[in-house]
């Protein structure tokens, strides 16, 4: 291999697709001897990858002037970004830890493979798609640490001098980074375990990671049906909420969650009458959890949250289904995660933050806000600031109605209601350490998720899309479903089949029945708990026809399946297995 061109460049502010970006991509070739020091290439600036030198294959130049119809006498070394232009460049015969010298003296660490993002795509003028398909070309270059500095020259030898034990090729990494392959639990910490991996690389694997660990989690010791478990005990929070822990057998472990996943429970309120089901977030989270905690609000009119409260004691048992939900915090992110609570709302968002939390020292920066009425109102808060000062991490409690006991700057911090500008004031200097190099964090880059009243919700969110947030990064649990504005035309009457139960039943669009409510006047019970689209306790499987729904479901449903309590016929013959 030879050394053909060293390339340098500087960071600049540059327009990409109406975005400011600062960024060293574009280069110019430096002529003569230059130097090589720990930090990369002399006089070489980086806006934000940390990887001190990065080479590519002459050759490259060629295949993708050919494959994307353009004239490679047109592109100057450096073009691709690269620092190191080199001939025999081979990514397929590298890897992680491979030791490679130029020159006399200067010898580098292959750190990782190049992981592109949406410059390259603007300095090739191509759609975004393309990332991928450099990324898993084989022919997008590799990245390299300093092991000895020096000086080094085009026409210098470049050489693999020592090849790293128990490695990972480069190109391996790229198709795990970019799903091309799936690694699994143990290849993956062996990745992320070797020191020289290049910490854009480690970014997208740890993703990967996690995303695979909760996904694993979900599937593990789930039962199907009710379950019964004894309420270990009960624990008062404020006035009028209260937690409740429960215990399984040790026969029978507990299924793992999602932190924001729910229970079902099922509750005989009255003897004589089929129980009630309801739904409640679950408040805590374990990585291998030994309980379930449920923290519940007594609401005036509330049948169920009444029931808990004043029935449910230690000891009790209660009627469980596994964990579900998918308002579930994404810990592949490495972003900072901003939470927003509103009253009882806390409880998915705790959750949340001890699993966001449970990701240790790389974890991303996070901040909590909690709003509510007063102190003696507040559930949970001796745990977010034992939380608090143990990860010392920000918080923003707001108390509309403060009691005169409370103290501003200890017990809460604004009193009022929050706004777009307290969250900015809270957030101001975030910042993220990548390789240790610092990369500030505006809003736009937050992964947010809120729980609250409705009304709460959507002034919150109005306010932080208003100052720059990401809609797409913005996440919700709401428990008002929206009317869907463009409904398929109603049938005016349907013929409805409950086949496992050999009954037929017509509907008709005058009585506005779900097909929930259709079952049961045809003396079937199916299972249902909140009756409005969120809990899936209704779930059955649509055999035949089309059905429609007068609301926005929380959740997508899979593929031949059917909420009844908010179904209704679209076709005039349906079929459900009931």
């Amino acid at each position: 291999m030879k050394l053909l061109s060293v390339s340098t460049g500087k960071v600049r502010s540059l327009d990409i697709d109406g975005q400011r970006v600062k960024t060293a991509f574009l280069k110019e070739a430096v002529s003569g001897p230059v130097r090589v020091e720990l930090n990369g290439i002399e006089g070489n600036e980086v806006a934000v990858h940390t990887d001190a030198i990065y080479a590519i294959a002459q050759e490259h130049y060629g295949y993708w002037a050919e494959k994307l119809g353009a004239d490679s006498k047109s592109w100057p070394v450096g073009y691709l970004g690269e620092n190191l232009t080199v001939s025999g460049l081979d990514e397929a015969a590298l890897q992680v830890g491979d030791k490679v010298s130029i020159g006399k003296s200067v010898v580098l660490t292959v750190t990782g493979p190049r992981i592109p993002c949406f410059k390259l795509c603007w300095r090739m003028a191509q759609p975004l798609s393309f990332i991928r398909e450099f990324a898993l070309s084989g022919r997008s270059g590799v990245y390299f640490d300093v092991d000895c500095p020096g000086i080094i020259l085009a026409g210098d030898d470049v050489r693999v001098v020592q090849k790293a034990k128990n490695s990972v090729g480069i190109n391996r990494i790229s198709k795990i980074a970019f799903s091309a392959v799936q690694a699994d639990e143990h290849e993956l910490r062996h990745i992320l375990s070797m020191s020289c991996l290049s910490e854009t690389s480690a970014l997208s694997l740890r993703n990967i990671l996690y995303q695979f660990l909760d996904g694993k989690r979900i599937k593990e010791d789930r039962w199907k049906g009710w379950r019964k478990l004894t309420v270990e005990s009960v624990r008062e929070e404020t006035k009028h909420i209260k937690s409740f822990f429960l215990k399984a057998s040790e026969e029978h472990p507990l299924a793992p969650y999602r932190a924001g996943q729910f229970l079902t429970v099922r509750l005989p309120v009255n003897k004589e009458e089929r129980p009630i089901t309801r739904v409640w977030s679950l408040s805590d989270y374990q990585e291998k959890p030994d309980r379930y905690r449920l923290s519940i609000k007594k609401e005036p009119f509330g049948v169920g949250s009444g029931y808990m409260h004043e029935c449910i004691k230690p000891g009790s048992e209660l009627e469980i289904q596994a964990p579900q939900g998918r308002f579930v915090l994404d810990r592949g992110g490495f972003k900072p995660v901003l939470f927003i609570a509103a009253g009882i709302g806390i409880t998915p968002l705790f959750s949340m933050l001890k699993a966001h939390l449970a990701r240790g020292e790389k974890a991303p920066p996070v901040y909590f806000i909690h709003c509510c009425k007063s102190r003696a109102e507040q559930p949970l808060r001796q745990e977010l600031d034992a939380l608090s000062q143990a990860y010392s991490f920000s918080t923003l409690y707001i108390f509309d109605q403060p009691d005169s006991e409370d103290v501003q700057g200890i017990d809460y911090d604004i009193k009022g209601f929050l706004n777009a500008e307290a969250i900015k004031t809270l957030i101001q200097g975030c910042h993220i350490l990548h390789g240790g190099k610092r990369i500030d964090m505006p809003l736009v880059e937050f992964d947010i998720y809120m729980c609250g009243p409705p009304v709460f919700q959507e002034k919150i969110r109005e306010g932080l899309i208003a100052e720059g947030a990401n809609e797409d990064r913005l996440f919700q649990e709401s428990f008002t479903p929206k009317a869907l504005e463009n409904n398929e035309a109603s049938l005016e009457k349907a013929t409805v089949v409950f086949s496992r139960s050999n009954i037929t039943s017509e509907w008709l669009s005058e009585d506005g029945l779900s097909l929930l409510e259709l079952a049961e006047s045809a003396g079937l019970s199916p299972d249902y708990g909140c009756r409005v689209g969120i809990c899936q306790s209704c779930m059955a499987n649509l055999v035949e026809g089309k059905v429609r729904y007068d609301v926005a479901l929380m959740h997508e449903l899979e593929a031949g399946k059917v909420l009844l309590c908010s179904a209704k016929p679209a076709e005039d013959r349906v079929v459900i297995d009931l």
